[in-house]
Parts: structure tokens; sequence; C-alpha cells
């Protein structure tokens, strides 16, 4: 019976189940599984680079998923998508960037898409025709702070960054025939190109931003001259015609050359880059003129000119002792101070202190150089520069002896120098006379004069005496000739007839010596003798002269 009594159910024992008996090794098989590939996943995360966004105005071929991005042909990035940017007038190119070269993507780096391009001035990306367009990227070697978003290049850089060399900015009054891509010559060497071009920002001077190649960026010097060229110059001087050709490719695109006078060779080279310097329109005009800081206003004065300055204008030259140290960089008007009163002109006056022999000087230098030869008696001076068209030129004089003058400091804008009266107004008024006079003379009538003279000469060369002037001078040639012939055997007799008469005047004498002085016949033959003695003499004067000139019988002379 007790053993089919059962116990209640509250008071069995349950044992715990042991973990093993739980849980399987084959779960943690795709929980490893997932830990690692949440792990490839944050490390690919991490890995995969930045992101920029670059925007251009056209995508120009570039696919999303397909394009890349090179540098140096070396794959750094990929484009992931390309769409229409918010204005919808431009792309935006979403690259991903190799995270090697993160460092480097700051405000330096630039972008721009690399394509088949064909001009007067390149021809580039032809491998793009088989392989696609690609994106080229390029920075410098200092990293910076990152940035993501870029505006690309509309044209590719002429030369890349890091590219060994000098960088300089020429400005102009034009831009002329130069492009950009126009070569830049050396020796009629091609050494750079113009790598810009654009406007001042006052527009009053077109900037070209040119690059010059290593190792011959080492011949630039602070006095260089550049200056433009348009594939051919021709010039007509006092030797004669010269045709110049710099290069057959400057003739489509321009270009520019530089040069470098033989007194600045001396000196060090430009290692700075940026240096600014004044474009010369011509060689002839690079040569001629030796300046340097054409548009330095620290060596700037003014000077005021009473009266009428008519023939005074910009560009106008500044001259000390017949060298050109400047040029009057404007020229303005002043009003009359009181009414009734003469007004005036006041020229700004652009100096060259190195023409002056003072190179590379500073500001309070070059006021205290000048300001010692104010004292010394420099005065500036208006002075006609040309008779015909009226044009004046400025010179500095030296009066020793002139009154006490000094320099106005106090002006504005820049320091005034004292100034010499000149009678300009005379000379333009004999000019103008001139002129007037000129346009006044029978200009018709002349003309029609000297064609008469013309016709009259031709009429008489045609003339049928003409013809027969020559055989008439051939004629009387001959006569003359045989003349002097016979002169010349006349002369050979004389020294015979000389002594012939010598000899007879010495027998006369010998028989005056018996005859008595007062006879007659002695009177008689005295007379004779004497008569005798001059014949021989003008007759030996005359064969001497025969013998020195034989012409003289023609000549009378």
């Amino acid at each position: 019976m007790t053993d089919n009594i059962k116990e209640p159910a509250s008071s069995k024992v349950r044992r715990p189940a042991r973990l093993p008996a739980r849980l399987s090794l084959a779960w943690f098989l795709p929980l490893g599984a997932i830990l690692f590939a949440v792990w490839v996943l944050w490390d690919s995360y991490n890995d995969r680079g930045p992101l920029v966004e670059i925007t251009f105005d056209k995508a120009g071929g570039v696919t999303a998923g397909e394009t890349r991005v090179r540098r140096n042909d070396v794959e750094v990035g990929k484009v992931e998508s390309v769409r229409l940017a918010d204005d919808l007038n431009s792309v935006v190119v979403s690259v991903r960037m190799d995270p090697q070269v993160a460092p480097y993507l700051d405000q330096d780096t630039r972008f721009w898409i690399v394509n088949a391009r064909i001009n007067t001035t390149e021809i580039s990306g032809l491998g793009t025709l088989l392989s696609g367009s690609f994106i080229e990227v390029d920075w410098d070697d200092v990293p910076g702070e990152r940035r993501s978003e870029y505006i690309g290049l509309k044209e590719p850089p002429l030369t890349t960054r890091g590219t060994p060399g000098l960088r300089l900015t020429l400005s102009a009054d034009e831009a002329g025939y130069i492009y950009v891509g126009s070569p830049v010559f050396l020796r009629q060497i091609e050494v750079g190109r113009v790598e810009r071009r654009r406007l001042s920002p006052d527009a009053s001077k077109v900037l070209f931003d040119i690059f010059i190649e290593a190792p011959h960026h080492r011949n630039v010097y602070p006095g260089t001259r550049f200056y433009g060229v348009s594939g051919v110059e021709g010039s007509i001087g006092a030797d004669g015609a010269s045709v110049r050709v710099e290069s057959i490719a400057a003739l489509f695109t321009g270009g520019i050359a530089f040069e470098n006078p033989p007194e600045i060779i001396k000196s060090s080279p430009v290692v700075d880059t940026g240096k600014s310097y004044k474009l010369f329109g011509s060689r002839s005009e690079a040569r001629s003129s030796l300046f340097d800081g054409e548009d330095d206003e620290r060596y700037r004065f003014m000077a005021e000119f009473p009266g009428s300055v008519k023939g005074l204008r910009a560009n106008t030259p500044v001259e000390y002792n017949g060298m050109r140290v400047g040029r009057v960089a404007s020229v303005s008007a002043n009003l009359p101070k009181n009414i009734g009163g003469e007004g005036s002109a006041t020229a700004v006056l652009q100096f060259q202190p190195a023409m002056l022999g003072l190179a590379d000087v500073s500001q309070e230098l070059w006021f205290e150089a000048v300001e010692q030869l104010v004292s010394g008696g420099l005065r500036v001076q208006l002075a006609s520069g040309n008779l015909l068209t009226g044009s004046l030129r400025v010179n500095l004089v030296t009066q020793p002896l002139s009154s006490s003058a000094a320099i106005d400091f106090d002006s504005k804008p820049y320091p005034t120098l004292p100034v010499m009266p000149a009678n300009v107004e005379a000379v333009t008024a004999d000019v103008e006379t001139l002129v007037k006079n000129l346009s006044e003379l029978p200009l018709d009538s002349l003309v029609i004069a000297a064609t008469g003279l013309l016709e009259d000469a031709r009429k008489l060369i045609a003339s049928p005496e003409m013809a027969t002037l020559p055989q008439d001078l051939s004629s009387s040639m001959s006569s003359i000739a045989a003349s002097a012939s016979h002169v010349e055997s006349a002369t050979a007799d004389l020294p015979a007839l000389i002594a012939l008469l010598t000899r007879v005047s010495g027998n006369a004498n010998d028989v005056l010596e018996g005859v008595s002085p007062d006879s007659e016949i002695y009177y008689e033959l005295s007379s004779a003798i004497r008569e005798l003695g001059v014949a021989a003499r003008s007759i030996a004067a005359f064969a001497e002269l025969l013998e020195e000139n034989p012409n003289a019988i023609l000549t009378g002379r």
C-alpha cells in the first residue's frame, strides 16, 4: 500500500540544467560572422576616405561609378554621383577620395576635367578618346585644413603645382594678341607660358600671369624687360630696314619675350614669386626704356605750370641733361584763384631714380636727394618737343643763381617741385604761324610749273639734236687731242730755239763792244738785244708751263 502513495508535487526537488546543456557551440558561428561583418564594415567605413563635392559648369563626360580621379596618372579617387546643383545651371560631382591624399585636400587643391582639347595653343587629352574623360587633381606639398567643397576649373592649368620655376605678373595697357597658353621666349627659346590674363581691379590695366620654368627662371632680374611679340617685327632706321621673327608659333598665338640689359646681369636674380613687371609693346620700346617700377608712386612729384600748357600730355618724357629720367603720369587743369586771373595746370611727374644713379633707393632717401638738387638750383621747365606738332616736354634745369625755392612737401597727393617760367606760348605761336604760311603756299601753281619743267626736259632729251650730241662731242674731243699732240711736238723744239736766241744775244754783245756808245747803231742794237732777252725768258716760262701742264694751251691755265 505504501508503494502506491504519491508524494505531493511541491515536495519534488528540480535540479537546474547545466549551461552546456542549454547552449550549443554552433550558435557562436553566426554570432562571430555578424561581429566580423560589423568590424569589416566599420573598418571599411573608416578607411574609405573623405567625400568631396566639386562644382563644374558641365559634366564633360563624367559618369557616376566609372569616372576616376587621377594625379600623375595614378588613381586617387572615384566618382560616386553626378547631379544638378540647386541653381540647376551647374553640376555637382561627388568624389570619394583615397584616404592617403586626405591631408592635402585643402584650399589650394584644384580639380578639372580632362578630355580631348584641340585649339590654337595646345593639343592635349587625345588619350581620353579611347579611355574616356577623367578628373585631374592637383595640390601643393604642404598639408592644410581639409575642405569638402570645391569649384572645378574651367580649363586645365598649364603648370601643375610643385613644378620648379617662377611665377610673375605683367601689366599692359591692352591685351593685344597674347592669350592663355602663349609662349614666353628668352633669346628665341621657349622658357615659359602665359597661365592667365585678366583685368586689374580698377580695369585700367591688363594683367598677365606667366610661369617661367627652371632653370631659366634664374635669368630673371629686377631690371629684366618684358615685351610682346607677334611673330614678325620690322623697323626702318639709319642702318636700313630689318625684320625679326621671334617664333612661328607666335604668329598665331602671340607671345612674350624678355631680355636683360648688360648692366643688370651682375645683380641678384629674382627669387620671390609674384613680382610685377611692365609689359612693353615691342622690343625696341623695351630697349629704349630703362625704367623699373614704371608706376611706383613713391617716386612721384608734382609741378604746377601757369598759363597755357597746350601740347603737354600723359607719357610726355621728363629729361635731365638730355637723358630721359621719367615721364608725365597725368595732367590736370586748375581754375584761377581770382576772378579774371590766369589758370594753371598741374602735372604729376613719375621719376625713375635708377636713371639718376639711385637704384633701389627708399622714398626717404629719394626725397632727400631731390631736396639737395633743388637747393642747388634744380627747377622744372617746359620746353618745346616738336615744332611741327607743338608737343612739349618737361626738362630739369639747374640755375645756381636763381631765387631760393624749396619743395612743398605739404601738397597733396605728392610733393610739388619749383618751376621755372618758359616762353612756350611764343614757340607755339611761331609754330602756328609756320603751319599757316605753309598752308598758304601756292602749291597748285608750283605743281603745274614743276610738271611743265619736266615735260620740257623730256622734249629736249627726245629731240634729234640731242641724238647727235654724243657724236659731236666725240669729234670735238678728237680735235682737242690732235691739237694737244701738235703742241707737244712744238714744245719739243723750244729748248733749241732758246739756245739759239741766247747765242744771238751773245754775239750781239760782242758786236756792241766794238761800237761807240754814242753812235745810233749802238742804241738800236741795245734795244734789240733787250727785246731778245725778254722774248727768251717768256719763251722759257711758257715752255716750263707746257711741260708741267700740257692742257694749259686749251684751258688757258
